[in-house]
């Protein structure tokens, strides 16, 4: 399980320091030179970086060589953004260098944040939406009886299912095919992992969960809402703070 859920984490992370678009070929670099000489400005902006915010460049030369230079800089395209049509453009993805999509770049921003010093601000936006979500989950069930073991069982079944249909649609929202195809099995992977824990420790027989009572047959199902919710909270911030939704 620890596996599993190492993988499902480490899809929600990005190295803000890779090395995407510095070593590009020759055809990238030339695309890349000819968007920038039709521009006075251009913005570097990491969009996958926890802490940063965007630094307007005043181009007043370009070259290529394995990399692009800008005032004798070399560049990341995957990190600058040119204005176009009241858009902001990635050269990374206009220069072909990366597909729309890829390391969970968009190919165009609305907007570029003026501080992302506000990062603060959007886990605190995403741990009370986390928190309204669980509640509505709780909510939706409270009318029903929970009389039996298995009526709570059922119940909290119901309520994980409901935040794991919360983490479906902000993976779909945030992140391409590909990745969204990942990480939906990996989101499986890890629900079942948590009940199997349990199974194992049911099976050894040794602390008497699952003979106790209801609470220790409820014990499964609870850890899987810390779980979830935690991963919930996690795709709510990325999709604020990196995604603007």
């Amino acid at each position: 399980m620890k596996k599993v859920l190492l993988i499902m984490l480490c899809g929600f992370s990005f190295n803000a320091y890779a090395d995407i678009c510095y070593d590009v070929n020759k055809e990238v670099a030339a695309k890349a030179v000819d968007i920038i000489k039709t521009q006075t400005e251009i913005y570097k902006y990491c969009s996958i970086c926890e802490d940063t915010k965007p630094q307007e460049i005043t181009v007043q030369s370009v070259k290529a060589d394995k990399s692009v230079y800008v005032n004798d800089e070399a560049i990341d395209l995957a990190h600058i953004y040119y204005k176009e049509d009241n858009k902001y453009v990635n050269l990374g993805i206009a220069s072909g260098c990366i597909k729309d999509g890829e390391y969970n770049i968009a190919a165009k921003l609305d907007n570029l944040p003026e501080d992302k010093i506000s990062n603060k601000d959007y886990k605190l936006q995403a741990q009370q939406q986390a928190q309204d979500i669980f509640d509505k989950c709780v909510n939706s069930v409270a009318e029903e009886k929970s009389v039996t073991t298995a009526d709570m069982i059922q119940n909290n079944i119901k309520i994980n299912d409901c935040i794991s249909s919360a983490i479906e649609n902000e993976i779909k929202q945030g992140f391409n095919e590909q990745q969204q195809i990942s990480m939906l099995k990996y989101l499986g992977q890890v629900r079942e992992g948590v009940l199997n824990f349990y199974r194992e420790i049911y099976g050894a027989n040794k602390y008497c969960y699952g003979q106790c009572g209801s609470i220790s047959n409820l014990l499964p199902y609870s850890d899987e809402s810390i779980v979830l919710r935690a991963m919930l909270e996690r795709l709510l911030y990325l999709n604020l703070a990196k995604n603007g939704y």
